[in-house]
């Protein structure tokens, strides 16, 4: 076997693992982009109507699980809007997210107290005279701070930022090996143009992997039924599941999504490489 026939069938194998690790890339972008991103969630919140679920959610748990909780709901339905809902929500998330990227030690703490505070300002002033007493009448068992390690469990949070943290290096090493085996192409190849042609090619052939995994995926998870299953088996606080099937299609279909713009993108870029290098007429200028 030739020189030049070693050097194909190792480019050729560099072709596949680039290839296989633009996938990996492609994959790590779409799912910093949307899983890793607070606006993500916020946006699918909103487009599900999901603030209203959880508004609907926190009055039928106060009327039906504190023994003077009815009383409340009134009061409640003024205080508790979806802005404001969305608002806090997104306070809490977001330091919930410190957490889960390292950027914190210490898991948030739910303020109760903000929405007692906000309940103040729907009474009646002899009502505010003796506000801590009726705040206490309502909601007596709940705390002016709910911890998370009181209605969860941490373990799963601990899971998660190292799952985060171990995912931040993953797409980074990725990063690193498409750098370092696109220069072992182009010393084994010999030529930036004919490197660029391999790269192209090995691109082109991530985006076409990428687009069957995510036709796979949609049938999968959308078409056969097993988000519905899923959020059927979830049991969150009593959380209804057809709002939690919702939320579930709608961040797989967005991610999707993602991962197709990112799997059309390498396609073009990869066929745009394979065809500038490729073109090699030449001009010629009639006189």
């Amino acid at each position: 076997m030739g020189m030049r026939t070693l050097q194909a069938v190792f480019a050729a194998m560099l072709v596949v693992i680039l290839a296989i690790n633009l996938v990996a890339i492609g994959f790590s972008i779409a799912f910093s982009i949307t899983f890793l991103r607070l606006k993500f969630y916020d946006e699918i919140f909103q487009k599900t109507q999901f603030y209203g679920q959880i508004r609907q959610w926190l009055f039928n748990r106060v009327n039906t699980e504190l023994p003077n909780g009815q009383e409340a709901i009134p009061y409640l339905e003024k205080a508790v809007t979806e802005d404001w809902l969305r608002e806090e929500a997104l306070l809490l998330s977001g330091n919930l997210f410190k957490f889960l990227k390292g950027q914190s030690d210490q898991l948030p703490v739910i303020p109760m107290y903000k929405l007692f505070d906000r309940l103040g300002d729907y009474m009646t002033p002899a009502q505010l005279e003796n506000r801590d007493k009726i705040i206490n009448y309502w909601f007596g068992p709940i705390p002016e701070r709910v911890r998370f390690q009181d209605i969860l469990s941490v373990e799963f949070f601990w899971v998660a930022r190292r799952f985060v943290t171990v995912f931040k290096w993953l797409s980074w090493g990725t990063v690193g090996i498409f750098l370092a085996l696109a220069g072992i192409l182009v010393a084994v190849v010999k030529g930036i143009k004919q490197s660029l042609i391999w790269v192209g090619t090995s691109m082109a052939s991530a985006g076409g992997v990428m687009l069957e995994l995510s036709l796979a995926a949609k049938w999968i998870m959308l078409g056969n039924g097993m988000i519905s299953h899923l959020a059927s088996s979830v049991s969150l606080l009593k959380f209804p599941s057809h709002a939690i099937e919702l939320l579930m299609g709608m961040c797989v279909q967005h991610f999707l999504l993602r991962i197709d713009l990112v799997a059309l993108s390498l396609l073009l870029v990869g066929a745009a490489l394979i065809t500038f290098c490729n073109f090699n007429r030449k001009l010629t200028v009639i006189k």
